[in-house]
């Protein structure tokens, strides 16, 4: 494999990622349901969080919680291996389905092994990690920030529908200015963007569902496909149609 390859199930809820060769690059972002583990097999991959950057090389692994914001640079002739899961029972009960991937794949014979040892490794950790993860949303557990947290939920399953800040501050009950510091301290990201991910993320669907680009485009609230086209290829490094073609669904 040179470049890059999406293993998906229908539910969503697990996804692997292989990338290989090709350097790759993606900017600010989350996953607002998954958790994400991380392990590079050979070169340098770069991590940025709110606490910095960390470059990491092969054999290191690193590891993101729902809704924390961070970028990701690949160098050249590096390879990465990405798991996203909701939760650390619905990998579990998906083991098998990628020990049958990571195991199978040509480009992976020899790193099988390796790979999910360090899989195993990762998920040792999972559990503090979710509870961590619990005790940070417990933090946030104020009347603003439930409020913040019905407008995200109503971004995420609307992603298509125009929502001024007007109207989320009014859906949060809040002013303006409350309700913008409130979200982008919850998210880190101003509503705009994390709007934007949304309709990225619908959009992703739609396509994993052989939907045609410009019904696409326009389902997902883009103005046109010109303008998806530019912004799937910003935050993805590929187009829309070779997205389509990484991505192969699981079959359970």
């Amino acid at each position: 494999m040179n470049g890059i390859a999406y293993y998906y199930t229908d539910s969503a809820n697990i996804e692997l990622v292989l990338t290989s060769g090709e350097p790759r690059s993606y900017p600010w972002h989350m996953h607002t349901q998954h958790w994400t583990v991380g392990a590079v097999s050979s070169g340098t991959v770069t991590v940025t969080t709110e606490a910095g950057p960390k470059k990491l090389s092969g054999g290191e692994q690193f590891f993101i919680r729902p809704y924390e914001p961070h970028s990701l640079v690949v160098a050249p002739e590096s390879s990465l291996f990405v798991f996203c899961f909701e939760n650390r029972s619905a990998f579990l009960s998906k083991n098998a389905i990628f020990r049958d991937v990571v195991c199978h794949s040509p480009f992976l014979q020899e790193q099988g092994g390796s790979l999910m040892r360090q899989l195993d490794t990762c998920l040792e950790n999972l559990f503090s990690a979710e509870n961590n993860h619990i005790n940070f949303l417990e933090e946030c557990d104020s009347l603003l920030y439930r409020s913040v947290r019905v407008v995200v939920s109503i971004l995420l399953e609307y992603p298509d529908k125009f929502v001024s800040i007007k109207q989320m501050a009014e859906y949060a009950g809040y002013s303006q200015w409350h309700f913008l510091r409130a979200f982008q301290k919850f998210t880190s990201m101003t509503p705009h963007a994390f709007r934007l991910l949304c309709r990225l993320r619908l959009l992703r669907s739609m396509l994993r569902a052989d939907a045609e680009s410009a019904a696409a485009a326009a389902s997902a609230g883009f103005s046109d496909q010109s303008h998806m086209h530019k912004v799937f290829k910003y935050h993805h490094g590929m187009t829309p149609g070779q997205f389509k073609q990484a991505s192969f669904r699981l079959k359970l």
